[in-house]
């Protein structure tokens, strides 16, 4: 089942998995996709993170009403942060909206047969991750964010930050709003302060 809020990109799919899989229904909202998934029970959700109420929003209901339904995440533009919320949220698998067309067919067989999918350049932000939460004295700050604050002591815009790492400002955006709030600093302009590892005074 396709749970994308986009119709190009929902045509997209179907295109790439014509005779690779077979679409049961489709939906551009959680409550759609609640309802549709109720009445055709697919084996496995695609499910876009520009969906409306978030992409997040919609792996949890889905796996929260249907335990047994894979789930797999797609983004327009991969990001860690996302990625770990999405896997949070009951997500198998996580993929870019640009995957290629044999790769999304073995991406779906893969996820039927309830085995992960991840990029392979997240696969260390996952690790990382798994690294703070078995406990390590310090804020559970990713490898990306690391990075990004290091740019920001240095004093990087976020145009320039962007750029460097080749990701879009908004991501860059994103990332700068959930270091404030889990260095517990109060703004943009304290993290040039923040000590990565430290507790905020």
């Amino acid at each position: 089942m396709l749970v994308v809020d986009h119709p190009v990109t929902r045509l997209g799919v179907r295109l790439a998995l014509d005779g690779g899989a077979v679409v049961c229904g489709e939906a551009e909202d959680v409550v759609d996709a609640v309802g549709i998934a109720r009445r055709e029970q697919p084996d496995v959700c695609l499910v876009g993170m520009g969906v409306a109420d978030g992409g997040v929003e919609a792996v949890g209901r889905l796996r929260e009403a249907f335990p047994g339904v894979a789930v797999v995440a797609m983004a327009h533009e991969p990001d860690p942060e996302e990625l770990l919320a999405a896997v949070r949220a009951g997500a198998i698998g996580y993929i870019p909206a640009c995957i290629e067309r044999s790769a999304l067919r073995r991406v779906i067989r893969a996820a039927r047969d309830g085995e992960a999918a991840v990029p392979r350049t997240l696969v260390l932000e996952l690790m990382q991750e798994l690294r703070a939460a078995a406990g390590d004295g310090r804020h559970d700050l990713t490898a990306r964010q690391v990075q990004i604050l290091g740019m920001l002591r240095v004093g990087s815009s976020t145009a320039q930050i962007a750029e460097r790492l080749r990701i879009s400002p908004i991501t860059v955006r994103r990332h700068v709003s959930a270091l404030v709030r889990k260095t517990g600093v109060e703004n943009r302009e304290a993290l040039v302060q923040y000590e990565h590892g430290s507790i905020p005074a």
